[in-house]
């Protein structure tokens, strides 16, 4: 080979080399440290004693979440070996990272002085606030799970050094991580929500949440929410935001919210005749999908923010980058910086694969790191949470935020499981309701170590039964019951343990508080042990809270007077609780638990015909000696209708029960006519009678075997789906349009506030 043949191939190939470190910094600047790593790896095969390739490997590989947390430092440490990291031919930000790594690194081995000495010399190169806070908050943690007093004391040695003037401020801001539950049960759970949210935003506690994590009818409001937020926070300086920017967001998605409930989402499902084809023929599309999709189209929509309308949301644009924030916002490490946290949202679903609790956040999808540790008990398989940049497929890559809260509101039975295809190998995993694993949310605020919890419980509570039920659905279903009952309790007991120990504050409110608890006495007992029956001390009558705790767990239309009494009932539980937790402070003598919070604050006040919460009207109609009796029935009449899940504008209009009695009664009138003027009347038979009579005894046989074919030609759909999904789309079309066209608006002008409010 000629001489200038080779040096051009050199040429070439040092091109071709420098090409490839570049695409390395923009992987890195894109923070896919995995592909980063592959590629570094496969380019020092080629040139193992490289310097900047050895150091690029070595900072990758410490930097890539999809490796566990062991297995990345120790690998990092063994690539770089004994190299000196300041004499690395690689930039300072690549210095101080692998400073970083050093310092973890002998953290883990609990070399506590190597680690200051490591750290001491990453902050000689200057290093930013977000790589500070991170490691900051990695001290933090690492402190608060050391057993040993020596140890921790000289961890936090270390933090002070490195925070130096900020050290007090970023500790007692990592100490003070407020989380927030909001639980499933429906549209009812929403609007019992919006409730709560109005009075914590009066209280100036939605501003200090860093951690939202709700269920199923939280997961719907809570998405909805947290867009506003993320736009408010995008938009808005942090020392421009003040507690009435809260309040301004709760009352724009009150009414929003209200306004797309009011559409009847789960009839709306049905309502669209391709649509319906779409979910027999695509194997990827269900009516969990086309809700998911309705929840963007007719709720998420609303929100005025930077989203282009009509184009779906993606849970990889929920990150926020606040305005006057850091590069690289980390709300984890960082938050303690601003007086208007950053929140993350955890979108809780169920597994069938593995019956863990599956979680939906801006960065991430998966089942929850802690599972891997908890290995005693339970041995099913762990599914690892997977970064959407790393996702196997485009579809995964961009998954859909409204695919994600139908996943967490995928109720059994009434809803099919969201699958994701293609994420793991020979598995398809299958996401169902979060409230079959956690239904208030709560365990994913422990595991982000909230240290205060705030949890709005709106779920379904099991009530007596006098007779229950034998037969063998409703045993199962009343099982069941038994069981989601007795972990809803065992979690409130836990949180109420922690707080003796590792949480600060706990304010919980539910749609049963304060309720008095019926003693069953025997017969012939002499005495009763039941006491009196005290008034609930959140101004609200018995017999209508009751009534309020029993309404329908739906994604139908709720009416003005429905959501309205919801949403008046979580704002006066926690208004009440709000007290009632200060209270309790101030005769234990901790009141500076809740220091910088306005528990008791005043309610907003309302500008001259404009009332800042409109719920608030109807209080007065729900306390216990109400100004109108009159009102307080129809209310009350209006809410124990509201349990039911179909028929409730016949059960309220007298016109419409009346009216199909007597078309009732004369078409059976009709019937009996007809009978009795043929009853002697003779019948040919015909050869396509005795064909129809043929098909109707022989259906049965030929119903498997059709259903085996179905199966055949859609592998994945079961035979019994497509037929469901055929009656569905010829049927259910024309019964949603009636239902939209003629029943909703007439039980929605029933239940207005202004008719109740006018009766006397």
């Amino acid at each position: 080979m000629s001489s200038g043949l080779e040096k051009d191939l050199r040429q070439e190939l040092e091109a071709l080399r420098d090409e490839m470190k570049g695409l390395i910094d923009v992987l890195k600047g894109k923070s896919k440290f995995g592909k980063a790593r592959k590629l570094a790896a496969k380019m020092r095969s080629v040139s193992p004693d490289d310097p900047w390739l050895t150091a690029q490997l070595a900072l990758c590989t410490y930097c890539d979440k999809a490796l566990l947390p062991d297995r990345r430092i120790s690998e990092a440490m063994e690539i770089l070996g004994d190299r000196d990291i300041s004499a690395l031919p690689v930039s300072d930000a690549d210095k101080r990272g692998l400073f970083r790594a050093r310092a973890e690194a002998a953290l883990s081995d609990g070399a506590y002085s190597e680690a200051a000495e490591w750290l001491a010399r990453l902050t000689d190169h200057g290093p930013s606030d977000g790589e500070r806070d991170a490691i900051a908050h990695r001290l933090f943690a690492l402190a608060g799970s050391l057993t040993d007093p020596d140890a921790k004391k000289q961890v936090l040695r270390i933090f002070h050094t490195l925070m130096a003037e900020d050290a007090g401020a970023a500790l007692a801001g990592f100490q003070n991580k407020v989380g927030l539950g909001l639980s499933g049960g429906g549209f009812r759970a929403s609007l019992y929500h919006l409730g709560v949210l109005a009075r914590l935003a009066e209280t100036d506690v939605l501003r200090r949440v860093e951690v939202i994590s709700t269920v199923s009818g939280g997961s719907i409001v809570g998405a909805m929410y947290y867009l506003e937020v993320r736009h408010l926070l995008m938009t808005k300086p942090d020392a421009e935001i003040t507690r009435e920017d809260y309040i301004e967001i709760v009352r724009r998605v009150q009414e929003n919210f209200l306004a797309g409930i009011q559409s009847n989402l789960r009839i709306r499902a049905f309502s669209d005749f391709r649509e319906n084809l779409k979910m027999i023929f695509s194997e990827g599309y269900s009516r969990s999908h086309r809700i998911g999709a309705l929840y963007e189209t007719l709720l998420f929509e609303k929100v005025k923010d930077d989203h282009p309308a009509g184009k779906p949301r993606h849970m990889a644009d929920l990150l926020i980058s606040p305005k006057d924030g850091v590069p690289d916002f980390k709300p984890r490490s960082s938050n303690w910086r601003r007086r208007a946290k950053v929140p993350v949202l955890l979108l809780n679903t169920t597994s069938l694969n593995t019956g863990h609790n599956w979680r939906f956040t801006g960065t991430y999808m998966g089942e929850p790191p802690g599972l891997l540790a908890e290995k005693e008990v339970d041995k099913n398989a762990r599914y690892r949470r997977v970064r959407y940049p790393d996702a196997p497929t485009e579809a995964l890559r961009n998954y859909r935020l409204g695919h994600a809260v139908a996943a967490s509101a995928s109720v059994p039975g009434l809803f099919e499981p969201l699958p994701l295809e293609g994420l793991y190998p020979d598995s398809v995993v299958r996401l169902v309701d979060g409230g079959v694993h956690d239904n208030q949310g709560v365990a994913g605020l422990m595991d982000e170590k909230c240290t205060i919890i705030v949890c709005s419980d709106a779920s379904g509570q099991m009530h007596d039964q006098n007779q229950p039920p034998d037969t063998l659905l409703s045993v199962l279903a009343r099982s069941g019951s038994v069981t989601m009952d007795r972990v809803r309790e065992e979690q409130y007991q836990e949180l109420v343990a922690r707080l003796d120990d590792r949480l600060q504050g706990l304010l919980f409110v539910h749609m049963k508080k304060d309720f008095p608890v019926p003693v069953r006495n025997w017969v012939g007992c002499p005495a009763t042990a039941a006491g009196p029956d005290n008034p609930l001390p959140y101004g609200i009558a018995l017999g209508v809270q009751k009534k309020i705790a029993e309404i329908r767990t739906d994604l139908d239309a709720f009416s003005d007077v429905e959501a309205y009494a919801l949403m008046a009932s979580g704002y006066l539980m926690a208004e009440q609780e709000a007290g009632a937790v200060l209270k309790r402070c101030a005769d234990t003598g901790d009141v500076e638990k809740w220091d910088g919070y306005a528990l008791d604050a005043a309610r907003s006040s309302a500008d001259a015909g404009n009332p800042v919460w409109p719920f608030l009207e109807l209080a007065p109609v729900m306390k216990p000696s109400p100004d109108s009796q009159s009102q307080q029935a129809d209310l009350e009449e209006q809410l124990r209708v509201g349990a039911s899940m179909a028929f409730r504008i016949w059960q309220l209009s007298k016109c419409l029960r009346y009216g199909s009695l007597i078309l009732a009664a004369v078409a059976l009138a009709g019937i009996f006519r007809l009978i009795q003027a043929y009853w002697c009347a003779g019948l040919s038979v015909t050869v396509g009678g005795v064909v129809l009579s043929a098909l109707v005894v022989i259906l049965p046989f030929i119903v498997p075997a059709a259903g085996r074919w179905f199966k055949r030609l859609f592998i994945t759909k079961s035979a019994r789906n497509v037929a469901r999904d055929i009656l569905i789309a010829f049927v259910g079309f024309f019964i949603a349009r009636i239902h939209l066209s003629l029943s909703d608006p007439m039980f929605l002008k029933h239940g207005s506030l202004s008719r109740l409010m006018k009766k006397r």
